[in-house]
């Protein structure tokens, strides 16, 4: 996965199948399919009228006014009725109209979040063939490519924790919450969690 979308090809907004991974996740429907293509058709041709990439459209207001606009346009298609994202045509082009539609600077509180030591105590007391948390989706990152059995817990660490959530996303504050187990056996401690708490605060 390019973690970096040179191409363009991920949507501000998208509507996805998604899961805590505590449960197998609804597939979407072909309406929201057909949205999402729909949303990046629309992107390729925005981003050659005005001149820029198409990653360079997606990330600004305008690429997330489109976003919106294509999704509505797919559930009007398929004859949807209720409640619609208001959004102006012309701010899928314009800057100023977009901005003052989808900009802002409101307050994100992400109420759970995880990560795990990929050298904490807690693998000392686990099989050595054992392989946790190997099956979630960002386990799959560059860093778990180093060789070594276990590179891939390297993805869910600390460092990658605090560039998705503080430098990646617009999230203000975010509850650290710990996976459940017994105090030895804590993929991450409270001293580590305490940590994590003192690299963010030094961020601003």
């Amino acid at each position: 996965m390019d973690r970096l979308d040179n191409d363009g090809i991920r949507l501000p907004i998208k509507i996805d199948s998604t899961s805590n991974g505590e449960y197998e996740p609804i597939p979407i429907t072909t309406r929201n399919e057909q949205g999402n293509k729909l949303a990046l058709d629309w992107a390729t041709k925005s981003s050659r009228r005005l001149g820029k990439s198409r990653r360079k459209f997606l990330i600004s207001s305008c690429g997330a006014a489109s976003t919106l606009l294509a999704l509505n346009h797919a559930n009007a298609y398929h004859n949807r009725r209720g409640g619609f994202f208001d959004v102006r045509d012309e701010s899928a082009i314009d800057n100023h109209s977009a901005n003052a539609q989808v900009g802002g600077n409101e307050f994100i509180f992400d109420v759970q979040g995880h990560y795990v030591n990929p050298e904490g105590d807690w693998l000392s007391r686990i099989p050595s063939s054992a392989r946790p948390y190997a099956g979630m989706e960002k386990a799959a990152c560059e860093a778990a490519n180093s060789g070594a059995s276990r590179a891939y817990l390297n993805c869910l660490s600390e460092s990658e924790f605090i560039k998705d959530i503080f430098l990646d996303s617009d999230t203000d504050i975010m509850v650290l919450s710990f996976v459940p187990s017994t105090r030895e056996n804590e993929p991450v401690t409270i001293e580590d969690a305490d940590q994590t708490r003192r690299i963010v605060a030094e961020l601003e």
